[in-house]
């Protein structure tokens, strides 16, 4: 989560305070990525979000020792995970939709290709659909903000950027990113004991296959003659 400092408080009889430094690298990112995590240990919960902090509340008294406990576990538990993340080589289709290759006018398709292709990415956190990452380390000359009429509908796979962020659509979605290409992997699947492929502090470079490639990986994933742990660095 980067070097970062948090503080618990206790703020009333049924909430309590989680304050980030103000010099926290990354901070709207690791405070999403957190309250996606206590989430899940905690349903019931309220999160009210402040610039450097979040509220959260219960509509019940909580034993505020135990509950601060269980978020200074879980917050432990997140850097260790990132902190041991997986190496990942993931294949792509390049398509460069034409408003993206408008918009980097300056650069042919090739060198935004090559650009994208040297980065090697880090997952920010996963959000927004199951599965999402959301990928930092897109090269400078390669950000653009927000489409301003997003698509209705991008296909599960399609590997887009947005601002400082690559990121992948696990499923058929509108898309308010540019679109770059696909990636011929499923980064959700329910029934995998680990659902989402990718989690938080993994790490993530692109590779180039053909349009042949990429429909011959899909059927051999889906066949389970090919593995998913095959695309791992260490796998």
């Amino acid at each position: 989560m980067g070097k970062s400092e948090v503080f618990f408080h206790n703020y009333n009889e049924n909430s309590v305070l989680v304050n980030w430094n103000e010099n926290t690298i990354d901070i709207i990112s690791q405070r999403t990525a957190f309250e996606m995590e206590v989430k899940k240990v905690f349903p019931d919960v309220i999160v009210n979000h402040g610039a450097y902090s979040i509220l959260l509340l219960w509509k019940r008294k909580i034993h505020h020792n135990e509950v601060i406990d269980r978020l200074m576990k879980l917050l432990i538990d997140m850097k260790t995970s990132e902190a041991n993340g997986i190496s990942w080589r993931l294949p792509i289709y390049y398509e460069l939709e034409s408003e993206l290759v408008d918009s980097l006018s300056e650069f042919s398709k090739e060198e935004i290709i090559s650009k994208h292709q040297k980065g090697i990415f880090t997952v920010d956190f996963i959000g927004f659909l199951p599965g999402f990452p959301y990928l930092k380390g897109l090269d400078k000359s390669l950000q653009l903000p927000r489409k301003s009429t997003p698509a209705l509908q991008v296909t599960a796979g399609t590997v887009a950027i947005s601002n400082d962020y690559c990121g992948i659509y696990p499923s058929q979605s509108p898309a308010g990113w540019h679109a770059l290409g696909n990636c011929p992997l499923p980064m959700f699947d329910v029934k995998r004991k680990q659902p989402s492929l990718l989690a938080a502090g993994d790490r993530v470079q692109f590779y180039p296959i053909s349009r042949e490639e990429h429909s011959s990986m899909k059927n051999q994933i889906a066949n389970e003659s090919m593995t998913l742990k095959s695309f791992q660095i260490d796998g």
